[in-house]
């Protein structure tokens, strides 16, 4: 069952060999089911004491019912791969206590010894992130070009760093792990690290602790290629970012490879260290915007012949027309049409795709203008009205400017650029900041969320 984990051991190479092991057969033991893929693929294994295999799965992730669906699989996949009277326990990332944390994200450390230098590292690549399954349109062909160019010839490229930004689930983290991927492949580097910014932080954090901080800078400091993932995610993290600052500077005077991604591009890094920023931006810096319909539909059409799920192309149309915040909503919202498909034993048709897209598309309240919700800001805070407009960067300010644009994006159907001109700013992604800002802050901040409720309400009633 999934319990609030008490505390973690550090796995090993065994673990992560038992857990293949274990998926792999659950593959053998369900073919053309897609369980593994459903289900498995999605947890982190993170122990294995003899008898229980421990297991970590996203917050989102329906626990209860997977143990409960699959027991009788998961007990007979377990006793052919693992061992006889060997039971898994799942553990939800939300239970797991902040102080637990560093001793998590120590697995992907792997600490070595003097000779780190010579010793082959973990990897931390998805094998399923490869360019032969990402799907290329207008939103992302420039990135997807240069991005194949970098992994063609990592040794002798011009864009280093490569810098790639765009908002949340527009597809960064599989296009960066591509990189690594096909550079594995084809043998041209073989120390190859992906990690992500608080896995980065995690680990230091655990280094210091342990009193380890050598072996630490040891082990980023002689790869062949560093791939970090939301390197916005430093920021305020000064520790952290001046270790960070000197492992960049060792990697690139080396001329060793170095792929970075973020929700914005460097300019806009505004609390990171300018030096960073600078450096960042000497290389090549891509872009990834939201995908358009044709890119949707070849998107759905890809993810269900992955699937093996035979989409009639009216639901193909729906989806594709109706889930256009990003790809991870979309795939997300296939996965589950194919999943409530299977487990309710009903085909996929017009009226569970309506079910499935509610979850994924809200439905947007009244339209309203940019002005009347820029006014409605101002009064509730009591901020000057042109200095929302101004590119003034005081803290009140810049909160409520983050609000209005949140609420802009939520309640218009004004483009992001267009939300940014009208607020004196020229790029988009300082809008991509903001709606995130505001949904993060939401999610934990009970006095900040009514607040939200009530300016809506009061622009609603304007509108």
């Amino acid at each position: 069952m999934s319990q609030p984990v008490r505390s973690l051991d550090v796995p090993g190479e065994s673990v992560l060999a038992h857990w293949e092991n274990f998926v792999r057969t659950i593959d053998e033991l369900a073919p053309g089911k897609k369980v593994a893929d459903i289900w498995f693929r999605k947890l982190r294994p993170l122990s294995f004491n003899g008898q229980v295999l421990l297991a970590l799965a996203p917050p989102t992730a329906f626990v209860d019912y997977l143990l409960n669906t699959h027991g009788d699989l998961i007990r007979q996949a377990l006793q052919h791969s693992v061992g006889k009277g060997v039971e898994l326990s799942i553990v939800k990332r939300d239970n797991v206590p902040e102080d637990q944390l560093p001793a998590l994200e120590a697995e992907q450390l792997q600490l070595a010894d003097s000779n780190v230098g010579q010793e082959p590292v973990k990897a931390n690549l998805n094998p399923r992130y490869r360019f032969d399954n990402y799907i290329e349109g207008e939103s992302n062909r420039f990135a997807v070009a240069s991005a194949r160019s970098v992994a063609e010839t990592p040794t002798t490229t011009p864009f280093n760093p490569y810098f790639v930004y765009g908002g949340s689930g527009y597809g960064k983290t599989h296009l960066i792990q591509a990189i690594g991927n096909q550079v594995l492949r084809t043998g041209s580097l073989r120390r190859v690290v992906y990690v992500t910014s608080e896995q980065f932080v995690n680990q230091f954090i655990a280094s210091i602790k342990t009193k380890r901080t050598t072996d630490f800078t040891h082990l980023y400091r002689n790869v062949d290629m560093l791939i970090l993932d939301d390197i916005q995610f430093f920021t305020g993290k000064e520790r952290t970012l001046t270790e960070f600052f000197h492992t960049f500077n060792s990697l690139y005077q080396a001329g060793k490879q170095i792929i970075l991604s973020s929700d914005r591009p460097p300019r806009d890094l505004e609390d990171l260290d300018e030096r960073l920023t600078s450096r960042f931006a000497s290389g090549l810096v891509t872009e990834l915007t939201l995908p358009d319909y044709e890119t949707r539909v070849a998107i759905l059409e890809k993810r269900a012949d992955e699937h093996r799920a035979s989409l009639d192309p009216r639901i193909v149309d729906f989806l594709a027309t109706h889930i256009c915040t990003n790809v991870r909503d979309l795939e997300g919202a296939l996965l589950q049409l194919i999943a409530q498909s299977q487990f309710m034993r009903a085909p996929i048709d017009l009226d569970l795709a309506h079910q499935v897209a509610r979850k994924f598309a809200p439905t947007r309240r009244a339209q309203v203008s940019m002005e009347t919700i820029a006014e409605a800001c101002s009064r509730y805070y009591n901020i000057p009205l042109l200095d929302l407009k101004d590119r003034g960067r005081k803290k009140e300010v810049a909160h409520t400017r983050q609000v209005a644009m949140y609420i802009c994006h939520k309640l218009t159907r004004h483009s992001l650029r267009g939300i940014a001109l009208h607020y004196g700013r020229r790029d988009h992604s300082t809008v991509i900041h903001a709606v995130k800002t505001v949904e993060d802050r939401i999610t934990g901040d009970q006095v900040f969320r009514s607040e939200i409720d009530d300016l809506l309400r009061s622009i609603e009633l304007h509108a």
